[in-house]
């Protein structure tokens, strides 16, 4: 009884370990990663591209198909002139979540507070390997 029991108990956490070391070395899920940048007209001061960086990496707590945003100011972004000057990185999981995510209306409202303050945009979307 005693060698059944060590003999199941062995099975068990055999079991368990193959599983873990499998889920360990999965190959990860892809992610959509979608990069904006943004380059703020001259006249626009540094406390509205505060407010735009603050409001644009709130979007992450308020639509629930991103899950990971990132970004902020270029770290020299005052020595290029006429360059990009902040950059933003939004991870989803699918071109769908993308689409849900752009025509969301909190991105939208957010879209336009910020369009008016920028000269340029530019926008690449990529999947992660």
């Amino acid at each position: 009884m005693k060698n059944l029991k060590r003999a199941l108990l062995f099975v068990i956490l055999l079991s368990f370990s193959t599983g873990l070391f499998l889920m360990a070395n999965a190959p990860e899920k892809k992610k959509l990663r979608h990069v904006v940048a943004f380059k703020f007209k001259p006249e626009i001061t540094t406390e509205q591209m505060q407010k735009a960086t603050k409001d644009f990496l709130a979007l992450k707590a308020r639509i629930p198909q991103i899950i990971a945003l990132e970004g902020g100011p270029d770290l020299a972004y005052q020595k290029k002139n006429g360059k990009f000057t902040h950059c933003f990185v939004v991870t989803v999981n699918s071109p769908e979540d993308l689409a849900i995510y752009g025509a969301h209306p909190i991105h939208k409202a957010f879209s336009n507070s910020v369009d008016p303050l920028l000269a340029e945009v530019m926008v690449v979307d990529y999947w992660t390997e």
